[in-house]
């Protein structure tokens, strides 16, 4: 029987700087439902919003986060697709689907064997199919009460078309750092670091940083300010190499 994690009602979100709406690397680490309790976890959100004033605006979306642990098994399924179109242009298209398993290899050292295969499209970032297939370890290098640090590796074939068209298959060697201090009882910084160059092209690479800082502001209301930089060496033609994205947001959760 699927439980739904605790949830989180956004009272207001303020998109202070938005340079580009969605980027082309996914951060998988954050969307992990962090959970040690066998059987099914997950959440399924739906929704849809029509506006009409001076434009008719269509919202569509749909995220998926579906987990199955047993012993030292781990499966993970995340699905997440949006649109928003107005006067039959799409202002925002994009989704992915990604399936993960994990074997808890060496339990002492928390040392992960994972393999993964994920497929997505971005319209806006010029992005028809993207391929992802993958297999590597992930393991902790830190973790306390207040400090958790781990490293994640793995080899990766991409095959990407896009819309101009473009094709292209290739290896990349594929590197994160996931970092969460719990500064005091108030004060909570999470920052999450990929690396992933071409094998035997290293000047083809993309970059990635996902931040989040969180103040509590009592026990059930959080400010959350979060900063997202990517860095793409050899994106599509007309598409820009950097994508920055940041903003607040007042949470409240109970």
């Amino acid at each position: 029987m699927l439980r739904c994690v605790p949830f989180f009602i956004v009272l207001i979100i303020v998109q202070s700087i938005s340079v580009t709406v969605n980027a082309q690397l996914i951060n998988i680490e954050e969307k992990r439902l962090n959970s040690n309790e066998e059987g099914w976890k997950g959440n399924i959100d739906f929704n849809a919003k029509y506006t009409q004033n001076t434009q008719m605006v269509w919202q569509l979306s749909n995220k998926v986060s579906i987990q199955y642990r047993k012993k030292n098994h781990t499966h993970l399924f995340l699905n997440d697709i949006s649109l928003v179109r107005s006067n039959q242009s799409d202002l925002v298209n994009y989704g992915f689907a990604h399936y993960r398993y994990s074997n808890l290899v060496i339990p002492d050292k928390d040392l992960k064997w994972e393999s993964y295969a994920q497929i997505q499209y971005n319209s806006v970032q010029k992005i028809r199919q993207r391929l992802l297939l993958g297999s590597g370890f992930r393991f902790k290098i830190i973790n306390t009460d207040s400090v958790y640090l781990s490293y994640g590796w793995s080899l990766m074939y991409e095959y990407e078309e896009t819309t101009i068209p473009e094709y292209s298959n290739l290896i990349r060697n594929s590197n994160y750092l996931s970092f969460d201090w719990k500064i005091s009882k108030i004060w909570e910084l999470k920052t999450i670091m990929y690396y992933q160059p071409s094998i035997g092209d290293f000047s083809d690479f993309r970059l990635s940083n996902v931040s989040n800082i969180t103040h509590n502001l009592t026990e059930h209301i959080s400010l959350v300010f979060n900063l997202n930089i990517q860095y793409d060496s050899n994106p599509p033609i007309e598409v820009p190499v950097n994508s920055f994205q940041t903003g607040i947001l007042i949470r409240f959760k109970f």
